[in-house]
């Protein structure tokens, strides 16, 4: 199952949670025989930053951070949990309206992203991100989320 929640004080900030859901509930059938459950929070740049200090020693903003659980289990619906997923809302609205493509897209780029980096992706050698960006590529692709830029390209993303 799928939990979000918003920390951020964006008024006009909107999202459409089926679309999560969808994405969600797609990569799950490819690695799962169940969903595992993985919470997903909007956050604003001074929380993430704080958090990227505080876990990555990076004392910037970033777009997404993972925190994977290690193979956790919910007591409640003894399925495992998979971690949770933190998105700058700021951050993502700053590089969509850079890249030229809308903030909903931008968003479930950087959703897909992160799941990714709980599923195991990481990007810190040549190897690891072409592996991780070529899968990222296809979901994007499959759940037709046209970007302006090409992921990586124009800055990184530090999940």
């Amino acid at each position: 199952m799928l939990f979000i929640e918003g920390h951020t004080h964006q008024p006009e900030f909107t999202f459409d949670e089926k679309r999560f859901v969808e994405i969600f509930t797609g990569i799950a059938a490819d690695f799962f025989s169940e969903a595992p459950d993985l919470s997903l929070s909007f956050v604003e740049p001074d929380e993430i930053q704080d958090l990227n200090k505080r876990f990555r020693q990076y004392d910037e903003i970033t777009d997404v951070l993972s925190f994977p659980a290690d193979g956790e289990i919910d007591p409640d619906t003894a399925a495992e949990y998979l971690g949770d997923i933190l998105i700058c809302t700021q951050k993502a609205s700053d590089q969509a309206a850079a890249s030229g493509h809308s903030l909903e897209n931008e968003l479930l780029l950087l959703f897909i992203h992160g799941y990714l980096h709980l599923l195991g992706y990481d990007h810190q050698t040549a190897d690891e991100k072409a592996e991780m960006w070529q899968l990222q590529d296809n979901y994007l692709k499959q759940f037709n989320i046209l970007l302006g830029r090409k992921p990586g390209e124009d800055f990184e993303s530090e999940a």
